[in-house]
């Protein structure tokens, strides 16, 4: 894909303005209005050119998250309008659109034409129509790779065609929106870049009209948005690019800023854990804003990991994992044996950066430390075994958090405690013992046991201090 030099783009450009003059008025193509600076409107001139002698927009701001992400992208960035930078651009301004709304766009194009034009820079950059001019690239038909623009004065200024093209974006059209990264992005070159006011930022967003005030508070926190996000893109090994973010919204980064600014100053770690939590389950596909407010760090630990080690072959396994030490996690970490040596000690805290490393690592393979043969996982299977856990964990929590009668709770639960371990006790008679029954379920049923037996000691406490049972006699 052979790009033409800005000296040829503009040559062209004067010649077909040319042209135009030349025609009758009732021939001459139409002048189109377009949202000019300070309010005003410009009146462009419409010209039909190939869509080879203009360039995609290295500055459009549909893809600006995904530049950044795409490592290919800073070795061609010093020459955008390069064949190596172009044919990037090309890419992604294509997948912007599923590939079924990018054909849907072709059929369009091929059978009934351009229905309005694009506007051009008088050097050849389009403003908008990139994905029509992609779509009309790949169209077999010579005939119909020519593209209408409208052609913007040489005066615009950089700041100016940012703004246009962010008033042709808010048109009521057939268009992509601006994914949640790359509108965060935007906010962001309006206000650093081009020092615009918070308000005359949520003024030309369309954020709260009428009430300028509130508006510039809604810019304000989405700009801490964009930070706290890369703060988090840089917690796992691997970093995660900002296109990952796009799954979130503004609901789910005002939730987690609220919780993680309340301790990022008196408890530095548990604000980092704050956000491994929300990470994790983020990168499981757990995104329900509702039941992300029951998931907080202790949640892990209280209710996924017990979750993860019901499932005796993969959750078992995720769980070693988790238990791993997080000062070793990336060197030589210890198994899960080490969790339950002694019935009493408190548990150690949930190793969360370990699971976070597991479900975003580059690699899909996610090897699982501790002692005895190596053992690799697929980490499409964490994921899916650590969102079952958090389905089910929130499930347990809201069921006790909403007892219907919170003097009786402690009643019943206990009885169905008794009961649950009656019903183990019967199941284990003349089956743990068999050959069948093997070594490595033995050792899996001795930690789960030692887990009751700590849990026991630990209610039995309580209750003496309570004075609901005696205190044991020396």
């Amino acid at each position: 894909m052979a790009t033409i030099t800005e000296a040829q783009r503009v040559k062209r450009i004067n010649e077909l303005l040319g042209e135009l003059t030349k025609l009758p008025p009732d021939k001459q193509h139409a002048t189109i209005e377009i949202p000019g600076p300070g309010g005003q409107s410009l009146f462009c001139k419409v010209i039909t050119i190939g869509v080879d002698e203009v360039v995609l927009n290295p500055s459009s701001h549909r893809i600006q998250a995904q530049l950044l992400d795409d490592p290919e992208w800073t070795k061609h960035k010093a020459d955008p309008f390069g064949e190596g930078a172009q044919r990037i651009i090309q890419r992604m301004v294509r997948e912007a659109r599923t590939p079924k709304e990018f054909a849907a766009l072709k059929e369009s194009l091929a059978k009934d034409g351009q229905a309005e034009p694009g506007v051009v820079t008088s050097k050849g950059v389009l403003i908008n129509a990139n994905t029509r001019a992609v779509a009309l690239r790949e169209l077999d038909e010579p005939s119909k790779r020519y593209i209408k623009v409208a052609v913007l004065p040489d005066t615009m200024q950089t700041a100016e065609l940012s703004l246009l093209e962010l008033h042709l974006q808010m048109r009521k059209e057939h268009k992509a929106a601006y994914t949640f990264t790359n509108e965060l992005l935007f906010i962001e070159e309006l206000s650093v870049k081009r020092h615009m006011p918070n308000q005359q930022i949520a003024a030309e967003l369309d954020i709260e009209r009428g009430n300028p005030d509130k508006g510039a508070k809604v810019i304000q926190a989405r700009l801490a948005y964009l930070d706290l996000i890369r703060t988090i893109q840089e917690l796992p090994t691997d970093k995660l690019p900002l296109a990952f973010f796009d799954t979130v919204s503004n609901e789910h980064l005002e939730q987690l800023h609220r919780a993680w600014i309340d301790v990022t100053e008196s408890d530095p770690a548990e604000a980092t854990r704050i956000l491994e939590t929300f990470l994790l389950s983020v990168a499981v596909g757990f995104s329900d804003v509702k039941k992300l407010r029951k998931v907080d760090p202790e949640f892990i630990g209280d209710y996924v990991i017990p979750q993860l080690e019901e499932d005796e072959l993969l959750g078992a396994q995720v769980a070693r994992i988790a238990a791993t030490a997080p000062d070793a996690a990336k060197k030589a970490p210890s198994g899960v044996d080490a969790l339950l040596s002694d019935p009493i000690d408190d548990e150690p805290e949930v190793n969360l950066g370990a699971l976070v490393d597991a479900v975003t690592r580059d690699d899909r393979k996610v090897p699982v430390p501790g002692p005895g043969p190596a053992v690799i996982l697929d980490r499409d299977d964490v994921k899916g075994a650590l969102k079952t856990a958090l389905e089910v964990g929130v499930r347990e929590k809201t069921r006790d958090a909403t007892a219907t009668n919170k003097l009786q709770a402690p009643l019943e639960l206990m009885s169905q405690a008794a009961s649950a371990v009656e019903k183990c006790q019967k199941a284990c008679a003349g089956v743990v013992a068999t050959d069948e029954f093997g070594d490595t379920r033995r050792k899996t049923l001795e930690v789960k046991y030692k887990r009751l037996l700590k849990s026991v000691r630990s209610i039995e406490s309580d209750l003496v201090k309570m004075g609901v049972v005696p205190k044991k006699r020396a």
